[in-house]
């Protein structure tokens, strides 16, 4: 398995590292500092800045200097239509409920697709089944999907 070298960053990632009464938030912890001893470059897409804007202010993730930007661009959205089309296509596309956000997860997986990022990071393991592992046999997804609530000690041996 390929190092990784850059992550994308979920909004679950971003609450739970800010908020240190959150489920999770020592895993978090953990993996950041990680990230940054390591070098590993942290995307934070301008979909999970509006997602986090919800609860708190994005300025304090900036704050923090330590994430690349990332815009959802034309290209992204040419593969988010396309990864929406294939899930309708497989009959995948309507078994999330009530649940919206998985369009921006869907956007999400697409700048991984579109930018060649290594690894994705959240707490949300569900986008596991019903999205990535779907669209992995059409599109070939090649990045490491990161389960914060594995904490880095028990991950370190298969990831890095």
């Amino acid at each position: 398995m390929k190092e990784i070298e850059s992550v994308l960053l979920d909004s679950s990632f971003c609450i739970r590292l800010l908020k240190s009464d959150a489920d999770f938030h020592q895993n978090t912890v953990d993996y950041f500092e990680f990230f940054l001893e390591n070098k590993v470059e942290m995307y934070l897409s301008t979909i999970v800045v509006s997602e986090y804007a919800v609860g708190d202010n994005p300025d304090n993730l900036l704050s923090l200097n330590a994430f690349r930007l990332l815009e959802f661009d034309y290209a992204d959205a040419k593969f988010a239509g396309q990864f929406l089309a294939t899930l309708r296509s497989l009959g995948k596309f309507g078994d999330f409920g009530e649940r919206k956000v998985v369009i921006n997860d869907i956007k999400l997986f697409s700048q991984i697709h579109n930018r060649d990022i290594d690894a994705y990071i959240t707490k949300d393991r569900r986008s596991l089944t019903k999205i990535i592992e779907p669209l992995s046999n059409t599109y070939n997804l090649k990045f490491e999907f990161v389960d914060l609530s594995i904490p880095l000690r028990d991950r370190l041996g298969k990831l890095f």
